[in-house]
């Protein structure tokens, strides 16, 4: 993965639709997503995917400026497509697409180079303007996202909290370091780079920490980091901190 950054896009003729690719396992959703842009006028959908899978077929040769990827794309979801991707790929701004239950994943996901989030259940007018404004200035988080989320994103680094999620008292030392890079949004290669392992290391630490916190899988494990608020702090230490 390349980390956080997004290339710029050249400047285009005026009148010139804005491509769009749209991608999300249920056909209605891409369908109500493609019309709601159509509706709005300015756009071109360019192509739609159903998983990462059929997005990562698509995604190079679509030509499409900005991405709508739902955060729980099959296949591994957006976290896996902005993993995934190649430098030439990062041109493409991907907004993701979340609901009620995952918009907690906006603080990893702006981490790994998503440029923004909007919600499956808020208004058509913010989907149109996200896709508009993370075009014109490669950011955007719908209004209708938690108000506590994006005061947590200007707020910058976790503060230090409680270690009393169920789970944590069992984790080692390292396994908590490493809960806090996968709060960060940081991808297998950059934890093995932080923490001077291998990749394979850290797939085993990932797999050992989702079986002690009662997790399914490395999924799971992404959303509890997420939702729990795990990052590496300023001084470099990791730690959990509850939203308030």
């Amino acid at each position: 993965m390349i980390p956080g950054g997004t290339q710029a896009i050249p400047p285009r003729d005026a009148g010139t639709p804005i491509r769009v690719l749209v991608a999300d396992g249920m056909m209605l959703m891409r369908h109500g997503l493609r019309a709601i842009l159509e509706l709005a006028g300015g756009f071109e959908v360019v192509a739609e995917a159903g998983s990462v899978h059929d997005l990562a077929r698509v995604y190079a040769t679509s030509g499409a400026d900005v991405a709508l990827v739902d955060v729980d794309l099959p296949g591994g979801g957006v976290a896996e497509v902005l993993r995934l991707r190649t430098p030439a790929e990062c041109a493409v701004r991907v907004l993701a697409v979340a609901t009620r239950e995952t918009e907690a994943q906006l603080l990893p996901l702006l981490g790994s180079g998503a440029c923004g989030m909007v919600l499956k259940d808020g208004a058509a007018a913010s989907i149109v303007g996200g896709v508009r404004e993370v075009h014109r200035a490669a950011f955007y988080v719908a209004p209708d996202v938690s108000r506590k989320l994006i005061d947590r994103w200007h707020r910058g680094p976790v503060r230090p909290g409680s270690w009393a999620q169920p789970g944590v008292s069992q984790l080692s030392a390292r396994e908590r370091e490493l809960l806090g890079c996968i709060g960060s949004g940081m991808a297998n290669r950059e934890i093995a780079a932080r923490l001077c392992i291998s990749v394979k290391t850290v797939e085993a630490h990932k797999s050992h920490i989702a079986t002690k916190l009662g997790l399914r899988g490395a999924a799971d494990l992404i959303r509890f980091a997420a939702r729990e608020q795990w990052g590496i702090s300023s001084s470099g230490v990791a730690t959990p901190s509850a939203v308030v």
